[in-house]
């Protein structure tokens, strides 16, 4: 068995639908259980999103755990562009593994996100010069990646695959092409953490001797009606393509103003709102649910809260009528949902694109659950509002 911890569940997902590629046997659990018989098992934390003390305390209880299990290896999944705890992870992660070194890979070349001197770049730019400087939780403010880390004090060591490793402490590597990725994971050695973003855990698999499908993506001829979408993401790119829709007469279903913006809410409210989501699955088969940016300008909620009014609605739209296909748009809003309806087990089926993985829910044979980081592309085959 391979053992992943992901601080967030798309992330978990990426890497669900990465082992699929490689013919393993995959789950997701949210809640740790060991009664399972998989080839790679991912737990994720949502430690992203949480205060620094709980994501390191989970990221430990998740390590500890999946040691017991005696994996091949445990890598530690962050956020290709370094958002997160990252630092105080990769040391809970070093502490609870009883290791010295760490060697994280997070640079994504085939998402054009790379590593050069020190520098992170996106198709090129400097990182800090992108929509990453508007996250609203861990905006990214500097494109040289000891700033992007935050060290604090702690020894980080950034270099190239071909500059001498230290013997220990945390050593960053750079990365601009798929090739840098499978040098990286040449040099692992044992007694070494392992942590990074997707380009690196594949080139992990390869090093292990686990060969991709011959197939390519296992893309299903036809999803089925009605179909969810839960999107929360700030991306502006993915609010553009909400507002096209609505704009077009789609089914949009905008946080209603009262919800947003009223501290104390009542059940009454949450129940008007999924009865006009319920009509538009009943009438269009499809849904999206979104808050408008406008309507935000005015409120000094934090993303935590906007999340939790999101969530909170679809427990009552599910109480009424079962979507088959339920798709759900940044990690933190897929945890938030997914909490509210009690689901913690998922089983990958299908890569519909690179990140972008559809899951059955595990005892609900007719349900199934597809995310993707919000800095994603929806595949044409999934976002079809024309």
């Amino acid at each position: 068995m391979i053992a992943v911890v992901a601080d967030d569940l798309t992330g978990a997902a990426e890497l669900g639908g990465i082992g699929l590629r490689y013919n393993l046997a995959v789950e997701v659990q949210t809640e740790f259980n060991p009664a399972t018989n998989t080839d790679l098992l991912i737990i994720n934390t949502d430690s992203r999103s949480k205060k620094e003390s709980m994501a390191t305390a989970d990221t430990a209880a998740a390590m500890e755990q999946l040691a017991a299990l005696q994996p091949e290896f445990i890598y530690k999944k962050i956020d290709s562009v370094l958002r997160g705890h990252v630092l105080p992870e990769i040391k809970a992660q070093l502490r609870t593994l009883n290791l010295k070194k760490a060697l994280v890979v997070p640079a994504n070349p085939n998402l054009g996100r790379t590593i050069s001197q020190g520098t992170y770049f996106l198709h090129g730019v400097p990182i800090h010069e992108s929509s990453f400087a508007q996250d609203p939780e861990f905006p990214v403010h500097s494109a040289q990646v000891i700033n992007m880390v935050r060290p604090n004090g702690v020894a980080v060591h950034v270099q190239n695959h071909l500059t001498p490793q230290p013997g220990d402490g945390i050593l960053i590597g750079e990365a601009s092409t798929g090739a840098d990725l499978k040098a990286w994971a040449a040099t692992v050695k044992s007694g070494t953490a392992l942590a990074g973003a997707a380009g690196f855990f594949t080139a992990l698999l390869e090093s292990h001797g686990h060969l991709p499908s011959k197939t390519g993506l296992n893309v299903p001829a036809f999803l089925e009606a009605p179909s969810l979408f839960v999107c929360g993401s700030t991306f502006g790119k993915s609010r553009k393509l909400v507002k096209t829709v609505s704009k077009n007469g789609g089914p949009v279903s905008y946080m209603p103003t009262e919800i947003l913006v009223n501290p104390e809410l009542l059940d009454s409210q949450f129940e008007a709102w999924a009865e006009e989501i319920i009509n538009l699955l009943r009438s269009a088969g499809k849904a999206i649910i979104a808050i408008n940016p406008v309507n935000t300008k005015s409120t000094d909620l934090s993303a935590d809260q906007l999340r939790e009014k999101t969530a909170r609605v679809v427990p009552k739209i599910f109480s009424q009528i079962t979507p088959k296909e339920l798709f759900l748009e940044g990690g933190s809003t897929a945890s938030a949902v997914l909490r509210h309806l009690g689901y913690s087990r998922f089983y990958p089926v299908n890569e519909l694109a690179p990140g972008v993985i559809r899951m059955q829910v595990a005892h609900l044979p007719n349900l199934h659950l597809t995310l993707k980081p919000g800095s994603y592309d929806w595949p044409a085959t999934v976002w079809n509002f024309n």
